[in-house]
């Protein structure tokens, strides 16, 4: 990710409706497996965006292979503890996370293999525990938010839950995220051939509420159902106990 982008992810988490809407996504998807006083990993954590919310249900790592993403995760994030690593060789225990989440971190084209990685972080996730991966959906998209993170793949959702089922774990949820961005980022893909721009620049309210809402909306279905696809794919596996 260029590291400007860092920046203005620090400088929007707590306002944007994205980060918002995926915060209130990931709560509701592993409730009850982050029940107070679990210990936790946010394996590509950036700045906290998207999960530091774990810190305040118990004892949370936050891992990044980019110092500035963690000195920024730390100016909000103070007290939880940080670590330098890469996600493919994780210098943890094995079986010594309630919960790990992986936000947007297999999609980055610095990643040579990915299944390696879910092998991976699926090894420090203790028995009985759960892995969230959240990823970019929609194979053929490529937008200008892409270049600007370094996102080198897209997956469909079979794809993402076949990671997590290959890595040894009981798939819980696989689902799509944000589906009703996909004409929209369609049409985006089009237009910004070539283009290299934040979507954070943009829209940090969500067009006045109305992204937030449809945001809202999908997750009351998504309490109910899963969704074929989406701009997002996640996928949430169990360790056998």
């Amino acid at each position: 990710m260029e590291l400007a982008e860092y920046r203005r992810m620090a400088d929007v988490e707590e306002v944007h409706w994205w980060y918002r809407s995926t915060r209130a996504l990931l709560q509701q998807l592993l409730d009850p497996s982050v029940a107070a006083g679990g210990r936790f990993l946010d394996v590509g954590c950036g700045t906290g965006a998207t999960g530091g919310w774990l810190g305040e249900r118990g004892d949370l790592v936050a891992l990044d292979f980019e110092p500035e993403a963690l000195t920024l995760f730390g100016e909000r994030h103070d007290s939880i503890g940080r670590v330098a690593a890469d996600a493919g060789r994780l210098p943890l225990a094995t079986d010594s996370f309630d919960a790990v989440v992986c936000v947007t971190v297999l999609c980055h084209r610095s990643i040579v293999d990915p299944a390696a990685v879910v092998r991976e972080l699926a090894r420090v996730v203790r028995p009985g525990g759960v892995l969230c991966l959240w990823e970019p959906g929609v194979r053929r998209l490529d937008r200008a938010h892409d270049r600007v993170t370094h996102t080198g793949r897209r997956f469909s959702r079979r794809e993402l839950a076949g990671y997590a089922t290959a890595a040894g774990l009981a798939l819980e949820r696989s689902t799509g995220a944000y589906s009703f961005l996909v004409p929209a980022a369609a049409a985006k893909t089009l237009a910004e051939r070539g283009e290299v721009e934040s979507d954070l620049d943009h829209h940090a309210g969500g067009l006045r509420g109305v992204l937030g809402g449809l945001a809202a909306a999908e997750r009351r279905l998504l309490r109910r159902t899963d969704l074929p696809f989406g701009l997002s794919v996640v996928a949430v596996g169990r360790k056998p106990s």
